[in-house]
């Protein structure tokens, strides 16, 4: 996800209303808010965190500005919660956020699809075993 021309392209970086249509950061800002986190669907299963939100930022966008590219902007990502023998963390400060898996999407459907698709792999991690990367 972070190539190499990551911080030039976030230096570049447009933004995208709910429908991907380009917008200014102000506007950006107040949609921001207006959708709080932003999360479009989060589920915890096992030990795992399946959380899938709406950036608004295409970080997967190429330098070049190609006017073919779909924006991703919205990611599902799949979190392993921390150990808390003590159970002294609050719900959030649970979670690991190394990620252990990604996915980016274009639309609100597709990343509600992208999320039923992580469920699924998390739910086979629990049963089957995590695979090695």
């Amino acid at each position: 996800m972070f190539g190499p021309d990551f911080f030039e392209r976030l230096s570049q970086r447009m933004y995208y209303d709910l429908d991907g249509r380009p917008i200014t950061q102000d506007q950006w800002s107040v949609l921001r808010l207006g959708a709080g986190s932003g999360h479009v669907a989060r589920d915890h299963i096992g030990i795992y965190h399946v959380s899938t939100v709406w950036t608004g930022i295409d970080t997967a966008a190429p330098v070049d500005h190609d006017h073919g590219h779909t924006p991703l902007i919205y990611e599902t990502m799949v979190f392993v919660e921390r150990l808390d023998p003590d159970g002294v963390l609050a719900e959030d400060d649970r979670i690991d956020c190394t990620e252990q898996y990604a996915e980016l999407h274009a639309t609100r459907d597709d990343a509600l699809a992208g999320h039923h698709r992580a469920t699924a792999m998390v739910r086979d991690w629990i049963v089957n075993g995590r695979p090695e990367r």
